[in-house]
């Protein structure tokens, strides 16, 4: 082999070597990037389930919380009336009168919803002349953590006299379906 060929056979081996390597360190660098994200992904992670499992105990409390305070009906339509009562009485005691009243029909819970842990029982209640003060201390007095008692959905629109306004409001009992109890015959 002459000089001149081995000179080109030497660069052509260096060039093919340059592509080759630096094809093959991208694709490294590439994969190693790719590696470190998912690494600092599951750190993230497992750094997230240790919190979670270092809160269960507190976790676990407010389950059993819940589960000692929810009320208990044995149908919807229990529900339903006792949630009215306590709208009304509520009602009442902040000074508004109902206009309208309708119960409204159980929504099944989707799967994986998570207020599909509760049975729900809604009623869909008008205020044709309300004044904001009243309306707003009456939804303050009627949502507390123990009634599971919660607005749903609110639509308010001025009045076209005065400082009042036009109110829809529903309201949801978050309830538990208490369980029947089972008669035994005693011999």
């Amino acid at each position: 082999m002459k000089r001149s060929e081995k000179i080109l056979l030497a660069s052509f081996a260096i060039v093919f070597l340059i592509v080759v390597g630096g094809g093959l360190a991208t694709v490294g660098l590439k994969n190693y990037r790719q590696v470190k994200g998912e690494t600092a992904q599951l750190q993230a992670k497992l750094k997230q389930m240790a919190g979670n499992i270092a809160q269960g105990t507190e976790w676990q409390t407010k389950a059993d919380w819940v589960d000692s305070s929810i009320p208990k009906y044995g149908s919807h339509e229990e529900a339903s009336s006792k949630l009215f009562a306590a709208v009304q009485k509520e009602a009442e005691a902040a000074g508004l009168t109902i206009s309208a009243k309708e119960m409204v029909s159980a929504a099944v819970p989707k799967e994986g919803d998570p207020l599909g842990y509760f049975d729900k029982a809604s009623i869909k209640i008008s205020f044709a002349d309300a004044k904001e003060q009243q309306l707003f201390a009456w939804m303050h007095s009627l949502q507390k953590p123990k009634s599971f008692i919660g607005i749903t959905r609110l639509q308010l629109s001025p009045h076209s006299q005065g400082k009042s306004v036009v109110c829809e409001v529903d309201i949801t009992q978050f309830f538990r379906q208490a369980t029947a109890t089972n008669l035994s015959k005693a011999n």
